[in-house]
């Protein structure tokens, strides 16, 4: 994400400082969550909505949420991790939320609550290994470890409708694994940047089958603390992509847009946006269950959100298809 030394040593004090350690392993705990129980649209047998409500609302499920330990991809680690369960849904999608660099998974827990309102269980993590120098490839293997994990639950997950996501570094690791585990059919990157341990793009998107969609912003991507680096950022992972691939750009946006909490010491550091975060939130939200849906169920009703987001619509947006 970032590979300047003084920006390293700032994202170290913003993940300390604002973000508290989540390494130790939280004692398991449930926790129901209130999700709109009407919708404009049908409710499918999945727990989704389809027709006219926007899929960047909550869906109609009721949310349990639960702390885990997963183990990891050696027998030396494991993963701490919060599991999102929708009420009602037999043999859910899942999906795995990867957070940015030095990122809390905290950050990320709107998208993974709004995610199962419409009928997906997610599971968002944080990394075993979040220093400086960590193996990303290893990161990539946790991520199928989770998968593996997410199967033996209950209600059993549909092996067949699994997915990925994740912020920064996050998409990357999302797309690593995904270039090396065909269980994975679908991945949304949220403004990923590819690193160099290992590079992704392009040498792991040749074996990478997902169908792959990307949101990002322009405004990041120059000067000496770059935080997403054109070179690296979200148009490379969808012009290695192969076909169907999306590409969305929120104009105005900063990298930093993505976070829960844009308040920390580390989204200073990136260059700021001129449009609110909200714009990306929403965006963000909408592509999540539009695309997976899309992809993962053959849902045709999300098209239109797809091609026409309102964002398009209202200039603050573009979008590319292949």
């Amino acid at each position: 994400m970032f590979r300047l030394a003084f920006v390293v040593m700032a994202l170290a004090a913003c993940s300390a400082k604002d973000h508290p350690s989540s390494t130790a392993v939280d004692a398991p705990v449930s926790t129901h969550i209130d999700a709109p129980r009407t919708s404009d649209g049908a409710v499918t047998s999945d727990g989704a909505v389809t027709g006219a409500i926007d899929p960047a609302n909550d869906g109609t499920s009721m949310v349990t949420e639960t702390t885990a330990s997963i183990p990891g991809a050696t027998s030396t680690h494991t993963l701490a991790a919060t599991i999102y369960t929708p009420s009602g849904v037999t043999a859910p999608a899942l999906v795995v939320i990867s957070p940015g660099f030095q990122m809390a998974r905290t950050q990320y827990a709107s998208y993974a609550h709004h995610l199962a309102t419409w009928g997906f269980t997610v599971i968002l993590t944080d990394y075993a290994d979040s220093g400086f120098f960590a193996d990303h490839q290893l990161m990539a293997n946790d991520v199928g470890a989770v998968i593996t994990y997410a199967l033996t639950l209950t209600p059993a997950i549909d092996s067949t409708k699994i997915a990925l996501a994740g912020h920064s570094l996050g998409g990357d690791i999302s797309v690593l694994a995904a270039s090396g585990d065909t269980r994975v059919k679908a991945v949304v990157g949220w403004d990923p940047v590819d690193g160099s341990n290992p590079s992704v793009v392009p040498e792991k998107m040749t074996s990478f089958t997902a169908k792959l969609a990307v949101i990002g912003e322009t405004t990041d991507g120059s000067g000496s603390f770059a935080c997403a680096p054109s070179a690296e950022n979200f148009t490379q992972f969808y012009a290695s992509a192969g076909s169907p691939a999306y590409q969305m750009t929120v104009m105005g946006a900063a990298h930093m847009d993505w976070v829960d909490d844009g308040t920390c010491a580390l989204c200073t550091l990136c260059t700021a946006g001129t449009a609110a975060p909200a714009l990306s939130h929403t965006a963000t939200r909408r592509l999540n269950v539009a695309w997976l849906r899309a992809q993962l169920f053959g849902d045709a009703t999300m098209t239109p959100w797809l091609m026409a987001p309102p964002e398009v619509g209202a200039g603050k947006a573009t979008v590319t298809t292949k």
